[in-house]
């Protein structure tokens, strides 16, 4: 009868030392998981400073190139879109004196073979802006806004973009873009 007790003593501490082994690993599973978590998304949320950085990336452009209009994608490695959301293009001007300026885009290219002109403009939700601009306006414009389907196929594309200056021609600007996914672990976890 004693050894029945012992045993029964002994499965009650064994199961009861189970169970606080389970609730300790399922906590430290969870805390490893949001921390994981906060980490992933610490790291990735770093690459949402480059379109916080539009501003300052436009006053490096105006900087070197000392032109009146610059635009993101007007020079050097084509700036990527990603496909499922809205897109947008920041010009800035540095107006001399007030003007109007007119952006439009006039035609659209790609190095996808199976993308036509008429499919790459049809993304665009805005490609004409008319706007007054003073002296001394620092603010980005928005002239394209670009809502590429989550479909399309990576690539890259370009845009021609005419800018008028109280409707005469001041400048043609070629914009060149990559067409990039998002990662899935970027999508997944934050």
């Amino acid at each position: 009868m004693i050894k029945s007790i012992n045993s029964k003593r002994a499965a009650l501490e064994l199961s009861i030392g189970t169970i606080v082994i389970l609730v300790l690993g399922i906590t430290m599973l969870i805390m490893g998981l949001v921390v994981t978590r906060s980490i992933m998304c610490g790291a990735l949320g770093l690459t949402d400073e480059v379109s916080g950085k539009a501003n300052s990336e436009l006053n490096t452009l105006f900087q070197s190139t000392e032109g009146e209009v610059v635009c993101i994608g007007q020079g050097g490695d084509p700036v990527k879109l990603v496909p499922g959301k809205l897109n947008v293009i920041h010009c800035s001007v540095n107006a001399p004196e007030s003007a109007k300026y007119d952006f439009e885009v006039t035609s659209a290219g790609t190095s996808i073979s199976s993308l036509k002109e008429e499919t790459i403009k049809s993304w665009l939700t805005t490609n004409k802006l008319s706007i007054d601009v003073a002296p001394g306006d620092k603010d980005s414009k928005k002239p394209i806004r670009i809502d590429i389907p989550e479909n399309a196929p990576e690539g890259n594309v370009n845009f021609i973009m005419t800018v008028k200056k109280d409707g005469n021609l001041l400048i043609t600007k070629d914009l060149d873009f990559e067409i990039s996914r998002v990662g899935f672990v970027r999508s997944a976890t934050c």
